[in-house]
């Protein structure tokens, strides 16, 4: 049986060898609903009008997160990916060299944007920005200059307020779980009433 959240069909975002990682966008409404940081020379969470920095810092992808989509035809979905897929698909964009690529609302492609910075939230491992410490282990941050005048305006005046990946990837049917445990049972729960 295939596990639904709010009566519709939940899939998992998988990686395989014909996955295609196009880009992380720039967009005004990131499909993971975080916005992020914009940094001053001072690295305060505000804008400082003399000698910006220029850089933005947020979470790309979140570990077991529903994201509700709607297909071309209306077929109305959640898709959630794993923590080993985000870190796949992590790989994935250096590997084929999409650093200096940025675009904004998955449609236009601007130079001047140059991520370069990328990690995994590990708290084991001591890797977790403390602005975000609320998100899981296994989310995906990033970090891009914005060199683009018109780019930089536009997140400074909300415009633009965070991250979103364009990829195609097998998505398959979430199967109903076995749970052994209370504590299993209580995670679960937890997990489809976000």
């Amino acid at each position: 049986m295939q596990v639904k959240y709010k009566g519709l069909p939940v899939y998992l975002i998988g990686y395989s060898e014909d996955s295609v990682f196009n880009n992380v966008s720039l967009v005004e409404f990131p499909a993971i609903e975080q916005d992020f940081l914009k940094f001053s020379k001072q690295e305060e969470l505000k804008f400082s009008v003399d000698e910006e920095q220029r850089v933005v810092s947020g979470p790309v992808m979140i570990p077991d997160m529903l994201i509700y989509r709607k297909s071309k035809n209306g077929k109305e979905f959640y898709v959630k990916m794993e923590s080993d897929t985000i870190k796949e698909f992590a790989v994935e964009f250096f590997r084929s060299g999409r650093e200096n690529e940025g675009n904004v609302e998955h449609q236009l492609s601007v130079k001047g944007v140059t991520f370069f910075e990328s990690y995994i939230k590990d708290g084991d491992r001591n890797i977790a920005p403390k602005e975000f410490e609320d998100l899981p282990d296994g989310t995906w941050f990033m970090s891009a200059k914005i060199e683009n005048d018109e780019v930089w305006e536009a997140i400074k005046n909300g415009e633009i307020k965070g991250f979103s990946i364009d990829l195609r990837a097998p998505i398959y049917p979430e199967e109903e779980q076995e749970i052994d445990s209370v504590e299993e049972l209580i995670d679960y729960l937890k997990q489809i009433n976000k």
